[in-house]
């Protein structure tokens, strides 16, 4: 009875925001159930997993990448509390639990620094913009990341410094990405404390979170020869195999860059336009003018919020704080690069709250207003139909998958390329080198693997050694074989 009169006594827009957040929500949990795992997602998936069925944190054990097991592991101990609880469907439930979390966190740290209505409109824009309806549900790290750095924030403007860098100590521990966390509750520290607590404070938010972290640094360093292998190798020296050694500076004016910057927020996975082609679709020049124009519209009231304020800085602090880490990634790794800047999206949402405030303040405000929740839907439907085609996707080689699980040890290691594979088949993983094939008892053969083509291909000298092998499976629909390495 108490909850209900206070729902009738708040105000129009904490209406309309917590509307926004149940339906935000529901649409999480909802496309959690439809999704089908993929991409990074099945290495940290099944890393989790092996780590809940072996109580020990995987190196060089196949969970689904040729290269050992280096993430800083929260989200991966997080996901296997939850596997040991709800089996397979709780390893998907950790991304939408804390995407969810972190909208809930985010609209009170707005409520501290804007009015309701710019609030509720910067709780609207983090709820369906699609990169973060994306990884809200997929099973990536940045979700408990961006919930970490909402936590510090607000820990920060409450005063309690070092719960705020305990929270920023666990965003290390969730991603790398978790230091640039440090400058903005630094900023705050220096706002907010006295003369006699401002060393204090910024200890706890400065070093803490350093000391916090340092085990798994500590780890990979004595593992692979640098902290945050496979990062910047070409600094730290450490192990060469798939680390990242060169220094493409030319990728940070490549306009391809930005335009995968700017398809990742909206959708496209990894921002890679062919993605765009995956599926035939009728009409596909106007529907990507329509996508195209939507994404423009969408982002207007953005450009109407910049500018001075009051309480702006610490959102410019922590967007730029962010600019070394894009031009470091873009540089080192490639343009792929739109979900590692997740957490500066609570600044784009401050300043989107403002701008739209102000749009709304004008003759056709409301009708704009209108527009925007039309687009959210067509965003939303976007994200239903590319999760139903990845399923399907995934679905067509169902069968495949569960002959090995059905006709396999789960102690085999199977031989097959692709970073899903260890998930999909329940089995840890060698890769198609010749060197491998007397380690692995299986090998899974399709050179024609629609979902992950690159990558699941076996390279033609290891093919012909492997068809040497029994056969003991054929599917001609989806041109899987399997044999048998061990006669």
């Amino acid at each position: 009875m108490k909850l209900i009169s206070r729902l009738k006594t708040i105000s129009k827009y904490e209406k309309y925001a917590l509307i926004t957040i149940v339906i935000a929500i529901i649409l999480r949990f909802a496309l959690t159930s439809v999704y089908a795992v993929s991409g990074d997602a099945c290495w940290h998936l099944s890393a989790a997993r092996f780590m809940a069925e072996n109580l020990e944190i995987p190196l060089f054990d196949g969970v689904g990448r040729d290269e050992p097991f280096w993430p800083p592991p929260l989200f991966h101990f997080i996901a296997a509390a939850f596997y040991l609880v709800f089996g397979e469907t709780g390893l998907k439930l950790v991304s939408p639990l804390f995407g969810s979390l972190t909208l809930i966190v985010a609209y009170f740290l707005f409520r501290k620094m804007l009015d309701e209505k710019q609030s509720f409109y910067a709780i609207f824009f983090l709820s369906f913009i699609p990169l973060y309806i994306d990884y809200n549900v997929l099973g990536y790290v940045e979700s408990v990341l961006t919930f970490l750095f909402a936590a510090g924030i607000y820990l920060a403007l409450e005063k309690r410094f070092f719960l705020a860098g305990a929270a920023t100590g666990l965003a290390m521990l969730t991603k790398n990405n978790g230091i640039f966390l440090i400058p903005v509750l630094a900023y705050i520290a220096w706002k907010k404390s006295g003369k006699n607590g401002l060393l204090k404070n910024l200890f706890f938010v400065a070093i803490m979170p350093g000391i916090i972290a340092s085990p798994w640094l500590l780890r990979n360093w004595l593992s692979m020869g640098n902290p945050i292998w496979p990062f910047m190798n070409n600094i730290f020296h450490g192990m060469e195999m798939h680390s990242y050694l060169d220094f493409a500076a030319e990728n940070i004016i490549s306009k391809g860059t930005y335009l995968a910057l700017y398809l990742g927020f909206f959708g496209v996975p990894d921002g890679n336009y062919n993605a765009l082609f995956f599926a035939n679709l009728p009409n596909f020049a106007l529907l990507l003018g329509i996508y195209i124009m939507a994404t423009i519209i969408f982002l207007i009231p953005l450009f109407f919020g910049l500018g001075k304020g009051k309480s702006r800085m610490i959102w410019y602090v922590l967007l730029a704080s962010f600019v070394p880490l894009f031009f470091l990634y873009v540089s080192n790794v490639g343009a792929f690069v739109s979900r590692m800047l997740m957490p500066s999206f609570l600044a784009l949402a401050f300043f989107y709250g403002i701008g739209m405030g102000r749009i709304a303040g004008k003759p056709a405000g409301k009708i704009f207003f209108i527009l925007l929740i039309i687009i959210s839907a067509g965003f939303i439907g976007t994200e239903a139909f590319k999760f139903r085609l990845a399923r399907q996707s995934w679905d067509f080689y169902q069968q495949d998958f569960e002959w090995v699980k059905a006709n396999t040890q789960e102690s085999d290691l199977i031989m097959a390329g692709g970073q899903c594979m260890s998930f999909y088949l329940g089995r840890l993983q060698v890769w198609p080198k010749q060197e491998n094939i007397g380690k692995a008892r299986y090998a899974f053969v399709n050179q024609d693997f629609a979902v992950d083509r690159l990558r699941a291909k076996t390279p033609e000298g290891v093919l012909g050694s492997i068809r040497k092998k029994s056969l003991v499976y054929r599917n001609q629909d989806s041109k899987t074989e399997i044999y048998s390495l061990r006669d």
